[in-house]
């Protein structure tokens, strides 16, 4: 055991398939409601996100390759384009360089925006559509181009149309919560973290946008560190700066991390000298990236990158560099080392800066028992997958894989155990193996 703690170390990996008893929104409903969000092309038939979509399809991309997530991608890599290299010399990003033939007219249609006075110049607003004012219009104080602008835009309505999509199943409140903190599945994830949590240290890492499980521990009286110095509720109209030293320094407490943001934390695109130094803190409730002004940082030469609250798309790599996102990414990376046993529920293994800390634990941590809750492993060749990546610090001659059970499945004698359900279901399970610890629930209802 690489923990010389008393009490184990045990890592929790929640991707979406963690949160559908809350019924959260899948994968292919937030690309349903990407396609429909944002603005207009000129025609006023489609919006740019279905114009986009098409273009993919157009271009050879089947309609499984594409989600949400490539839509927006494609956005932000629009955003570098249109970015300055450097911004004095004016010189054009590199990607400038690059047109797709059938789209050289694209711009036609999608930039559908005109200048409010007609002139470019410091603090510009936009009209969105052409010839109409956008009343939440940014003015453009930061060298932004106009076509970056609007693209700024145009992906921070898309993240507020995903932010409240979220807070439809994650709202909560002093004033007001929409989680039902009485529902068979809420209570058996108290009482399974309840009953971890007595000789255990949690260490949990969500890829979702909410703050449920921290919420749910917080109500049965067992503290969780979520990066900000809090407890279940945030005070109404105040922000707190996220505890970077407790972050990187405590290792010990239980803890609940978003590791790709949260709706409830928010952008401060200026710092107190009225500079662009941004800088994420955690509010009372929910927040709408379109209410506030878009904040964008580089974090290599040349390519413009958005602040946001909650990271989707494929540049999260790049926009973890920035607090609280690299303190907590750290944080993973050191549990995942020294961690005794780690669950991974509900997670695609799509994330490669996410995989390469897994892969650490798999090379260094030779101890160390992973636990995979995901009801379509077998059916999507996971184990063959990754077999090749994850496993490959491994003897594969050593795979030995052994069916437990009918929805269960282990590798390399019992070390990796795979359960083909539903979290739900799994939750399910550890009650009935566990019955004398699940008498009458000490949980207290909101």
């Amino acid at each position: 055991m690489l923990n010389d703690n008393k009490k184990e170390r045990t890592v929790f990996l929640l991707g979406a398939g963690a949160t559908m008893g809350w019924k959260s929104p899948t994968t292919y409903n937030l690309t349903q409601l990407v396609r429909g969000s944002g603005f207009k092309t000129k025609d006023d038939k489609t919006t740019i996100t279905e114009y986009l979509y098409q273009a993919l399809i157009d271009n050879g991309y089947s309609e499984n390759e594409i989600n949400f997530e490539t839509i927006i991608n494609l956005i932000e890599e629009l955003i570098v384009y249109y970015s300055y290299f450097d911004v004095d010399k004016e010189t054009p990003s590199l990607l400038n360089c690059l047109f797709l033939p059938k789209y050289k007219n694209f711009e036609d249609e999608v930039f559908n925006y005109s200048i409010k006075g007609g002139e470019v110049k410091h603090g510009f607003e936009l009209q969105i559509p052409a010839g109409k004012d956008y009343y939440l219009s940014n003015r453009a104080y930061h060298n932004e181009t106009p076509n970056q602008l609007y693209l700024l835009q145009l992906l921070n309505e898309i993240l507020s149309n995903i932010s409240a999509e979220i807070s439809r199943y994650a709202y909560h409140t002093s004033g007001h919560s929409v989680i039902d903190t009485t529902s068979s599945y809420s209570k058996g994830v108290s009482q399974w973290m309840e009953d971890l949590s007595q000789d255990r240290i949690l260490r949990i890492y969500t890829l979702n946008y909410e703050r449920i499980f921290k919420i749910l521990l917080q109500r049965n009286e067992i503290p969780v560190f979520e990066g900000f110095d809090c407890d279940e509720y945030i005070p109404m109209r105040s922000s707190l700066r996220a505890n970077v030293s407790r972050i990187l320094n405590d290792k010990d407490c239980h803890c609940h991390y978003n590791l790709h943001g949260s709706v409830y934390w928010q952008v401060f695109s200026l710092d107190q000298h009225q500079l662009p130094n941004p800088e994420i803190g955690l509010c009372a409730g929910p927040n709408l990236p379109v209410n506030h002004s878009p904040a964008s940082f580089q974090v290599e030469k040349g390519k413009t990158l958005l602040v946001t609250n909650i990271i989707t798309g494929y540049q999260k790599a790049q926009k973890i560099n920035i607090t609280p996102y690299r303190q907590m990414h750290s944080a993973f990376d050191y549990d995942c080392f020294f961690a005794d046993e780690i669950y991974i529920i509900g997670y695609s293994f799509g994330d490669e800066h996410i995989n390469q800390c897994l892969k650490t634990a798999l090379r260094y941590n030779g101890e160390v028992k992973i636990t995979i809750v995901d009801p379509s492993f077998i059916k999507n060749k996971m184990d063959e997958k990754l077999a090749f990546t994850f496993f490959a610090s491994k003897d594969l001659k050593d795979m030995k894989p052994m069916n437990v059970d009918e929805s269960t499945r282990s590798y390399f004698d019992g070390s990796i155990t795979v359960h083909t359900k539903t979290f739900e279901a799994f939750l399910n399970m550890q009650q009935s193996t566990h019955p004398s610890n699940h008498g009458e629930s000490t949980f207290h209802d909101i």
